[in-house]
């Protein structure tokens, strides 16, 4: 993939803690399309390269909501956001 192919998207969430990290990148790991995904946990940000051929900026987004997290201004229902662990949720996080 030339660099021209690649798409790259950084967006802030409800990130906490490691465990947050850890869940978010292993969950975009198993998207279609997701080359990388880095999360700063002291900057709140999401960080993910894509193959915009393969997966778009709003999928991409929708996997971080299916995971319990924010996407942006977007908010996760309440039953994903329900599976969180315990350390992971942030009040008014949810739908």
């Amino acid at each position: 993939v030339t660099y021209a192919q690649q798409g790259k998207l950084t967006m802030t969430s409800s990130i906490v803690c490691e465990m947050c990290k850890n869940t978010i990148e292993k969950g975009l790991a198993f998207e279609k399309g997701v080359k990388m995904a880095f999360v700063d946990v002291p900057g709140n940000t999401i960080t993910v390269n894509y193959n915009p051929k393969k997966i778009t900026e709003e999928e991409i987004k929708q996997a971080v909501l299916d995971l319990g997290y924010m996407a942006g201004d977007l908010k996760p229902t309440k039953p994903a956001y329900d599976n969180l662990h315990d350390c992971c949720k942030k009040d008014g996080v949810s739908e």
